[in-house]
């Protein structure tokens, strides 16, 4: 068993660890789509929040096994209380693992937009390397804060991530106001409802505009944002909050957010937020 000090985890070492598990978890996925029934949370007040199924817990454990025989004593935030959580219960460590097993669980049972699977190293609320598995494209991409953002797809190798806004498709949150879906549908764009976690990294893929992310809680948008935003950032995209700048590090009480792959693109999107 290959471990590290918890304590003293780059993101490099963290992503070239992981990378295989995430790939196998959207592999498990992606087969057990459209076999699994929901069985919700009863403590979720939103259909959003509420949906669970086997692929979750499947995928959460892929991902848990790997992490402890490479990071036996880090922290760790998860989604879902699958057995191997016990495992890391009583760690202490200066960094945590954070992981949403399937982003967009409603999404995945319904078919009708893109999910995600998200793992972040993060260090007093800073995220300082991601991954982000789009089991629908099979498509992978990592992120190490200070270096780079990398894509792969399915029997290739990772290579740079660019930016860009070649496409019509623009990625949006679920209970966008009527009013502001018009107004970007009247500008010729295609509205896909999508997970936060796709959302986040919308301008690294191809066919798609940009981004916009309304947050239904009170409370604001997770750290599981911050996961999916690094890439875009680490790649030169642009991530912008609703009221202002997207903060380094997790900020309770961030309404959402805008994803562009230029000011000037996270702008004219703005401008639909506007009566």
């Amino acid at each position: 068993m290959s471990s590290s000090s918890s304590s003293n985890i780059s993101g490099r070492a963290f992503v070239e660890a992981m990378a295989l598990p995430v790939w196998q978890a959207m592999a498990a996925v992606r087969w057990l789509e459209g076999r699994v029934a929901n069985r919700p949370k009863i403590e979720e007040i939103t259909p959003e929040k509420a949906a669970l199924t086997d692929g979750d817990c499947v995928a959460q454990e892929i991902l848990l096994v790997a992490l402890r025989s490479h990071f036996p004593d880090v922290a760790l935030s998860v989604e879902e209380d699958t057995p191997s959580v016990a495992l890391f219960e009583g760690n202490q460590a200066d960094q945590r693992v954070v992981i949403d097993p399937i982003d967009g669980t409603l999404r995945y049972l319904r078919r009708d937009g893109p999910y995600a699977i998200l793992m972040g190293l993060e260090r007093e609320g800073r995220v300082e390397a991601s991954l982000v598995g789009l089991p629908a494209i099979g498509t992978l991409i990592q992120a190490v804060r200070g270096e780079t953002a990398e894509i792969a797809t399915e029997g290739g190798s990772f290579r740079p991530a660019s930016p860009s806004s070649d496409g019509r498709a623009l990625l949006v949150s679920y209970g966008l106001p009527e009013d502001v879906r018009a107004r970007l549908e009247a500008r010729g764009h295609n509205l896909v409802t999508a997970a936060g976690g796709v959302i986040g990294v919308a301008s690294l893929l191809p066919g798609t505009f940009g981004a916009l992310r309304l947050s239904a809680h009170a409370d604001g948008l997770s750290h599981r944002a911050w996961v999916a935003a690094l890439p875009t950032l680490e790649a030169g995209g642009v991530v912008e909050g609703l009221d202002g700048a997207f903060p380094e590090g997790y900020s309770p009480g961030v309404p959402g957010l805008i994803v562009g792959a230029s000011s000037e693109d996270a702008a004219y999107i703005r401008q639909a937020l506007r009566a």
